[in-house]
This record gives C-alpha cells, structure tokens and sequence, in this order.
C-alpha cells in the first residue's frame, strides 16, 4: 500500500474531501491532488504534521508500519505552530542550522532563569 493510500485512509475515516483535509493541514488542494495520484511524496514533516493534527503516526502515513493511531491522542497545534511547520519544511539544510542554534540559545537563556530574550538579543545583524 502506497503513501496515497494510506492518505485516502484518512480522509475516509474523517470524513473529508481533499478541499478540507487540505486545509486542515495547510496544504493546498493542488499538493493534495498531485500526492494522491502518486506524482509526488509525503515529507517527514508533513507527516508528522497529519500525527499531530488527526492522530495517524508519521511511520504508519509514510510507511504502513503499526500502529496507524497514535497514543495518546494527538494533541491539536496552533496556527502559529502550523505555520512554523510550514515554514520549516521551505527551509534549506543552511537555514535550518541557524533555526537549530537559536533554539539553543532559547534553552540555555531559560535554563539561565531567563524566560525571554531581550529585542535587543533577538536581532543581529
């Protein structure tokens, strides 16, 4: 069983048309269309988007590999979390190296004591 099988799975089992299971991950019809026909593959971070958002597990989605349902429940991500997804799956390996080490220096700024990063810190140029 191919990845758009499995999609199809889903939008079977939640009742949804590809206009809205698009929209319920932040997809467009078009990427929805092309990866049920098989034109196209799923990315790790789409899947792992679908897990959160409809609670199918990312290596059931891009593998068939059990469990299909994750446990717990998956919990539902904000819009701000799913635009953050979105954007990182855009991100080349070189953006996504200096994403990976601001969120370092977020940790060990709130490992500090530091809840948050002065405007000052946050840019640089």
């Amino acid at each position: 069983m191919a990845v758009s099988d499995r999609v199809r799975i889903i939008m079977q089992e939640k009742g949804m048309n590809q206009t809205r299971f698009a929209e319920s991950i932040y997809a467009t019809k078009g990427y929805i269309s092309r990866l049920l026909k098989g034109d196209i593959g799923m990315s790790n971070s789409t899947a792992m988007l679908i897990e959160k958002i409809h609670g199918y597990t990312r290596e059931w989605i891009l593998n068939g590999t059990e469990p299909k349902i994750s446990f717990p429940a998956a919990r539902t991500l904000s819009p701000v979390q799913k635009m953050i997804i979105r954007e990182v799956e855009a991100m080349t390996d070189d953006e996504l190296f200096f994403i990976a080490a601001y969120i370092e220096a977020l940790k060990k700024k709130k490992n500090a004591g530091k809840d948050r990063l002065s405007p000052d810190e946050t840019v640089r140029s």
